[in-house]
């Protein structure tokens, strides 16, 4: 179900958003707000939310196929300031990417891999898995 599309005026572009989890705030989630652009989706904004709020929100359940990239102004993460995303191989959910090894633990899941590219298979928002 792909509900979290913001409502847009005629000509807006669409735009949706996604969870995300910070492993420096100890896991805490944050929403980011991708929108469709250029044969992918370019995230433009990062907000604080509550698990609460996200799932009243419908933002648990968002789903985005294709390439993602930042905009040139995207704020980066409100808790860290990193301005990437791990997209997790086992469960399709973003994390903060402030890693310099190659190897990475998802928040969500507790997967552990390798960093590799990305390749636009898509990344899933909300409710654990695990």
């Amino acid at each position: 179900m792909e509900k979290p599309i913001i409502s847009t005026r005629s000509g807006e572009p669409e735009a949706r958003i996604a969870l995300c989890k910070c492993k420096e705030a100890k896991g805490n989630i944050y929403g980011v707000r991708f929108q469709r652009a250029d044969g992918g989706w370019k995230y433009t904004w990062a907000f604080e939310m509550k698990e609460s709020s996200a799932k009243r929100e419908g933002y648990d359940n968002t789903q985005i196929m294709g390439n993602i990239y930042p905009d040139d102004n995207y704020p980066g993460c409100p808790y860290c300031g990193t301005r990437y995303f791990v997209v997790c191989g086992n469960c399709q959910h973003l994390n903060c990417n402030i890693n310099t090894g190659e190897t990475f633990t998802c928040d969500w899941c507790g997967n552990t891999g390798t960093l590799g590219g990305f390749g636009g298979d898509g990344i899933a928002s909300g409710g654990d898995r695990g």
